[in-house]
């Protein structure tokens, strides 16, 4: 009798080197066989258009989930990094429930309180583009200031930072650049003052790619420069900025400065950490129950395509119980089969996923996670990669993937062998 999915020779060697040590079935043995492993792949390769179909299924399910996960996990690196170089505590004056600018005497009040290894004020807001949507950040900063001069220069190996405060020039994000150029100002730009006053600025320098993710659409310029640009009193700033060399006195510091003045909001780094985590979490997380509603459909759709095996299905289970396969061993082989295709369709989209990321930067996905609302933005994505996460995934994945086979497949293992091969 010719079968259509079975090499009967390789059953047979299979049976041989089963009993040729125990009567009993030696299970360890069988599958550790380089006959079980030919057959395996034979069988495979026989049912292939069944396997193909599963794989494309698995491939886009994980690709998907992945590049979510390492777009979240490189950009929640790269924003972790960020909110480390930013000051211990913003100082905000607030006036019915709304931020409003800081008399800069507040400083003095501050400079008191024992702790505090440094103070300053700043200034910050948005300019809009005349006759366009799109918008600056622009940050004033004292560039007289001696940590914020060390500052440019950690940045900026070799500038010449003399230059820089002689006259009215800014550092700009490289979306900031790209908009400039393509509106032909490529040596500087002309900012219109609330008082309809001109102020031209010149560049002078492009803040660093790897800081992108935060500084694309920033302008760094001097702090009195940015009041006139941005309408700030000269008596005021936006915020008044502190580190605090001790975090375990941070709670005490905190309570010394509402002392000071209580209509005031205090911003700490662990809050500006805690609001990117949540913010990117909020995106990922929305992708991992679109993933889970995918997976379980799919899994579903796998045992019901398992549990309607056909006669040719039905006939090679027999046979091999004929033979003297064990439940368990039948069972195993067909946990071996999908377990094959399963684990290569999970490498295949996660290394996939990994080069569409990190090497070809995430078209498509990364406006939803980036948005694109204002300045486009052209980062590349820093390789950073959560060995837990995609350990978690394999696991549901697979685990998942092979119950939905494992069931069915000893559903028809323990049926009549006659009756199948009848």
């Amino acid at each position: 009798m010719a079968l259509r999915f079975l090499n009967l020779d390789l059953i047979l060697k299979l049976q041989e080197s089963s009993t040729h040590k125990c009567h009993q079935s030696n299970t360890r043995d069988l599958f550790m066989s380089k006959s079980f492993f030919n057959f395996l792949f034979i069988l495979i390769y026989q049912h292939r258009s069944k396997h193909i179909a599963i794989f494309i299924i698995s491939f886009m399910i994980v690709f998907l989930l992945s590049s979510v996960m390492f777009i979240s996990s490189s950009i929640k690196h790269q924003l972790f990094v960020f909110s480390n170089a930013q000051p211990d505590f913003v100082v905000q004056k607030l006036q019915s429930g709304q931020r409003t600018d800081i008399p800069n005497q507040w400083i003095n009040d501050f400079q008191d309180i024992r702790g505090i290894s440094h103070i300053q004020s700043r200034v910050y807001g948005r300019y809009y583009h005349l006759g366009s949507e799109y918008y600056f950040t622009i940050v004033g900063v004292d560039v007289f200031d001696e940590f914020t001069t060390n500052e440019i220069q950690n940045i900026f190996d070799g500038i010449d930072i003399e230059k820089f405060i002689s006259g009215d020039y800014m550092l700009i994000g490289a979306g900031v650049k790209e908009f400039f150029d393509k509106n032909y100002y490529s040596e500087y730009y002309n900012f219109l003052t609330p008082q309809l006053e001109i102020k031209k600025v010149d560049i002078f320098d492009i803040l660093p790619e790897k800081s992108g993710l935060i500084s694309n659409d920033m302008i760094i310029m001097d702090i009195n420069l940015a009041r006139d640009i941005l309408g700030v009193e000269y008596d005021n700033s936006t915020d008044i900025i502190l580190n605090i060399p001790n975090d375990t006195e941070w709670q005490n510091i905190k309570m010394k400065l509402l002392d000071k003045h209580h209509n005031i909001q205090i911003i700490t780094k662990e809050d500006l950490q805690k609001s990117y985590i949540n913010l990117y979490n909020y995106k990922s997380g929305f992708f991992l129950i679109l993933f889970i509603i995918l997976l379980l459909t799919f899994c579903l759709v796998l045992y019901q395509r398992y549990s309607m095996i056909n006669s040719s299905d039905k006939k090679e289970i027999a046979i091999l119980r004929f033979c003297g396969w064990s439940i368990k061993s039948v069972v195993m082989l067909k946990v071996f089969e999908s377990s094959v295709v399963g684990i290569l369709s999970f490498l295949s989209a996660l290394s996939i996923a990994y080069c569409y990321v990190f090497i070809f930067g995430a078209p498509i996905l990364r406006d939803i996670f980036l948005g694109s609302q204002n300045i486009s933005n052209n980062i590349s994505f820093v390789p950073f990669v959560e060995f837990s996460l995609i350990l978690s995934i394999f696991l549901f994945f697979i685990t998942f993937f092979i119950a939905s086979v494992l069931i069915p497949s000893w559903k028809i293992a323990t049926k009549d062998i006659d009756g199948s091969l009848r």
